[in-house]
């Protein structure tokens, strides 16, 4: 039995989707055949095995393009059950394509996919979410949201992003990391992420990082993203706004953006740092579907600090793995960083029980299964 991906994001671009669903391709490849269509990339490098990239940039391109080979992988290869679209925008081609070949469609759904507010967007794709045999939603939250689109209670399932636990436990690279990056001495607070405004990391930076700095002298910020030029929903200068907070609040020496980063000073990041804070802000127009870094974080054995909103309480089991505040109560989210960063037997614990819980719920093996089973594929499947 093969699989059918039909995704607009899809490395070298990078983000949480991107990394879903390649590291999705990769644990399902393992069993089964699995072919990606997906968009053209910046640096468009020969396509590996099964990978079919769109020859021209842009939406319209990617859909055309995406219709058109879907139709012919399906029509060469007639073992091919399932097709699955990486996210709600890619609804219409799936079910197009499934219906056609009278195959299975499934689409993944993250959050800011279903609600993103544009009335052709949501008609054009969100409207086709309640035909599809099953939508596969990455929090409660989100499934949520895809049961108010017109999901079936039924056809939603809810499967979270998943994680490689041994990456994130090299246990000799935090010391290198904190030379690297000029934070020896500190107590580290890690943002990590694309700098869209739901993140509000600007808002921590005005409204909590003075408080905690001068509770904690030696507390240090440590901002790791770029602003989200790749995505299709955002195109603020997040980064332009976070500087000029920082100027005005005089925190200089309590913040250090460090822009985008490779994995391996990523890992190195998470094994250095304190905590892992996730300040996101409420807005029904942009939601935090999941929050990957924070189990990234728990993979890295750290707590976190983060707000109740979207799917973030899926990733955090608060007071255990760490601890949740209400958006925009910069008081106690002020009170929860200060509070961790002097106890460090609570940091442990919480870090402990974080790894465990990574490795019962979000290792990617576990989550594959879970994918192979609304797939209606068998795990002892073979090529």
């Amino acid at each position: 039995m093969s699989i059918l991906i039909v995704t607009w994001n899809y490395p070298p671009h990078r983000g949480g989707i991107e990394s879903l669903i390649h590291q999705l391709c990769a644990e399902l490849s393992k069993k089964q055949s699995v072919f990606v269509v997906t968009a053209r990339a910046a640096s468009n490098e020969s396509s590996k095995e099964n990978i079919f990239r769109a020859p021209c940039g842009g939406l319209l391109a990617f859909g055309l393009y995406a219709l058109w080979q879907g139709v012919i992988l399906l029509w060469r290869n007639p073992g091919i059950a399932v097709v699955f679209g990486g996210s709600v925008l890619t609804t219409p081609l799936i079910l197009l394509l499934g219906r056609l070949f009278k195959r299975k469609a499934i689409v993944q759904a993250h959050g800011l996919d279903l609600v993103y507010r544009s009335f052709f967007y949501q008609i054009l794709c969100v409207r086709w979410v309640k035909y599809c045999d099953r939508v596969i939603a990455n929090s409660t939250s989100t499934a949520s949201l895809a049961k108010e689109k017109g999901a079936s209670a039924a056809s939603v399932s809810v499967i979270p992003p998943g994680v490689q636990p041994e990456r994130f436990q090299s246990s000799d690279v935090a010391d290198v990391s904190k030379r690297k990056f000029g934070l020896d001495g500190k107590r580290i607070i890690l943002f990590v992420g694309r700098l869209a405004k739901r993140k509000g990391v600007r808002e921590f930076l005005q409204h909590a990082l003075g408080r905690i700095a001068k509770e904690i002298p030696d507390a240090c910020l440590v901002v790791v993203g770029d602003n989200p030029a790749e995505s299709l929903t955002h195109r603020n200068d997040t980064i332009g706004e976070i500087e000029a907070v920082i100027s005005e609040t005089g925190l200089p020496r309590h913040v250090r953006l460090l822009g985008g980063l490779p994995d391996e000073d990523v890992i190195g990041l998470y094994q250095a740092c304190d905590l892992v804070v996730l300040p996101a802000l409420h807005n029904d127009s942009d939601v935090e579907g999941f929050g990957i870094v924070l189990v990234e974080a728990a993979a890295a054995g750290k707590p976190v600090v983060a707000t109740r909103v979207g799917g973030i309480p899926d990733a955090v089991e608060d007071g255990k793995t760490g601890l949740l505040t209400e958006p925009g109560d910069y008081e106690r989210l002020s009170d929860a960083v200060i509070s961790l960063l002097n106890n460090g037997q609570t940091k442990r614990v919480m870090g402990e029980a974080a790894i465990r819980r990574v490795q019962d719920k979000f290792c990617w093996p576990k989550i594959a299964a879970q994918y192979e089973e609304e797939f209606g594929v068998s795990v002892s499947n073979q090529n």
